[in-house]
């Protein structure tokens, strides 16, 4: 093997180990934000569970729900999904689920978080994450999670969170 073809073999080697390297390391800070910034106290999930909490969009074209049981994380999670259309006609997703464990999916579908700070979903702090040209906030209270899912750029997403309430 000539020294160029040596060299090229290596360095294709070692982009292939960073690139892998990077992946881990994206998996890990998808987990620690998660962990960390949707933590919650058994007194939350205890207020959630006896308020029946579910979140909403406001200002937007209520379209459908759906209550379905899925599994993730080895529990059964009852999962509802409200529709809603926005002003320009883009469509978005309002998600309550029980137990927290529904977060799984969401390493599952490939999201990533984002590592900027400062969105809210419904007045509780959220992780902001995208997956190709769809984004989402996501947070957590208790054994609850909340995700509001659409197709916007970051300023739309920051005041759909805004907006949006639990009822």
């Amino acid at each position: 093997m000539s020294a160029k073809k040596k060299r090229k073999w290596i360095t294709s080697a070692v982009s292939l180990l960073i690139g892998a390297a990077c992946a881990l390391v994206l998996g890990a800070v998808f987990y620690g934000a998660m962990a960390y910034q949707l933590a919650g106290g058994e007194t939350a999930a205890q207020a959630t569970e006896e308020s029946g909490e579910r979140l909403m969009l406001g200002g937007a074209q209520f379209i459908s729900e759906q209550t379905a049981l899925e599994r993730h994380g080895g529990q059964d999670c009852t999962v509802l999904t409200r529709r809603y259309q926005l002003e320009d006609g883009t469509q978005a997703e309002a998600i309550t689920a029980q137990p927290a464990a529904y977060i799984e999916r969401l390493s599952e579908e490939k999201w990533t978080p984002q590592l900027m700070t400062g969105f809210a979903l419904a007045g509780l702090d959220a992780v902001y994450a995208v997956r190709g040209e769809d984004v989402m906030l996501c947070a957590r209270e208790g054994d609850t999670v909340y995700a509001l899912m659409t197709q916007a750029d970051e300023q739309t997403l920051y005041a759909l969170g805004a907006a949006a309430e639990l009822e």
